[in-house]
């Protein structure tokens, strides 16, 4: 294992952060040709919405399926396989004829996706300690935090030169040149030992690897944290649009500027975490940082009810959140997984569904409490916070005990 000063490969990160921007990138780069597709297959906006919906049914269902494959193929061939199928699939995509075959092919394209989600984490736990796993998560950070910040600039451009079809081709093209990279540069990283002792237990026992998994008390309680920072993001997202535009003002054109400027802060916590960590194991900073997220989220709720609510009061508020968000992700990962040799597959593969519900839920909570208020974001936010909090102090003991 890599102790935590040793420096970290930069074309690893480049690579391992790409894999696992398919997900916000092929989220966010289609979502201005949303209007576009209603249009070309003559489909009402609920069908077309549809295509978001199944590929974020395909990303939750294909990670707890490749947890398992990953504990007994090891990494390397089943990434080698997700990265191909999403290939395909987007090329699917791009020449899909109906609505019904892109939502179908979305869902494929999901499912080959999410083996770099599950694949990432596990590689990055296989080759580093807790610390330096902290330090490779938040330096992820930096290449995935710029996907959502960049994906919707960048596919509106596509589809005002080149047309619809032509952003789903430049993700097929992404996805051919991380094969290619995983091909030739990326070794496999889980040891053979451990891939025939898992090779050797019968299939039945995946759904107890995963009861083993859950109720670990390191995993339960660090998960349930850093799935609580980030359904407070996946809120912002998705109310920032009525937040910015509805209520304070801002015109459509400069959304993405404000959005970006905010979801910057998320990055710069990443950052600011990885330097930390040069000096502070994870489990020194996260009372730090999980604290700050908790009093942020407050101070946010105050400035949303208050009179002073405006934009820049919202976006120094926000932007304070977010920046704790990035400070504590990367370390609740990295400690979430660090109990784990023979499972860790299954654990990233639950690690990464149960963040993404807890987004989805912070999401789908904004959406049916929405009103001409910023409270019911702002609400939810705080809860977030207040959970984080109350689930680091609950599992703290267990934490130190298992480092002790």
């Amino acid at each position: 294992m890599n102790d935590a000063p040793a420096p970290i490969p930069r074309g690893l990160v480049l690579l391992l952060g790409s894999i696992m921007a398919f997900g916000p990138l092929s989220i966010d780069m289609y979502l201005p040709s949303l209007p576009t597709l209603g249009e070309v297959f003559g489909a009402t906006e609920a069908r077309v919405q549809l295509t978001l919906s199944a590929y974020l049914l395909g990303l939750a269902v294909g990670q707890l399926i490749y947890g398992p494959v990953a504990d007994r193929w090891g990494r390397r061939r089943p990434l080698l396989f997700g990265i191909a199928l999403f290939t395909i699939a987007s090329i699917g995509c791009a020449l899909a004829t109906s609505i019904d075959a892109l939502i179908a092919l979305r869902a494929l394209q999901a499912l080959g996706g999410a083996a770099g989600m599950v694949m990432v984490r596990a590689v990055v736990r296989d080759l580093f300690s807790a610390q330096g796993g902290a330090r490779m998560y938040s330096m992820l950070m930096l290449v995935m935090g710029a996907a959502p910040i960049l994906a919707p600039a960048l596919g509106g451009q596509v589809l005002i030169w080149m047309g619809w079809r032509w952003i789903f081709g430049a993700l097929a093209l992404m996805g051919l040149i991380c094969f290619t990279a995983v091909a030739l540069h990326l070794a496999e990283t889980l040891p053979e030992g451990v891939m025939r002792t898992n090779r050797a237990r019968p299939v039945s026992r995946v759904a107890g690897d995963y009861r083993r998994v859950l109720t670990h008390p390191q995993f339960f309680f660090c998960v349930l944290t850093g799935a609580s920072s980030l359904a407070a993001l996946f809120a912002y997202i998705s109310a920032s649009p009525f937040v910015l535009i509805d209520l304070l003002g801002v015109e459509p054109a400069a959304y993405g500027v404000w959005f970006g400027l905010n979801a910057a802060a998320f990055i710069v916590g990443s950052q600011v975490n990885a330097r930390l960590l040069r000096h502070r194991r994870p489990e020194q900073i996260l009372p730090w940082t999980v604290g700050a997220f908790a009093v942020a989220t407050l101070v946010m709720l105050a400035v949303c009810a208050s009179p002073a609510f405006g934009l820049f009061s919202f976006l120094c508020s926000m932007a304070v959140v977010l920046f704790t968000v990035g400070c504590t992700l990367a370390n609740t990962t990295a400690l979430a997984l660090q109990p784990f040799v023979y499972e860790a597959g299954a654990a990233s593969a639950l690690l990464g569904t149960m963040q993404l519900s807890a987004g989805a839920a912070a999401g789908i909570a904004v959406a049916i409490s929405y009103s001409d208020s910023p409270i019911p974001l702002a609400v939810v936010v705080a809860a977030c916070g207040i959970i984080a909090f109350a689930a680091f102090a609950r599992g703290q003991r267990y934490l130190v005990a298992e480092l002790a």
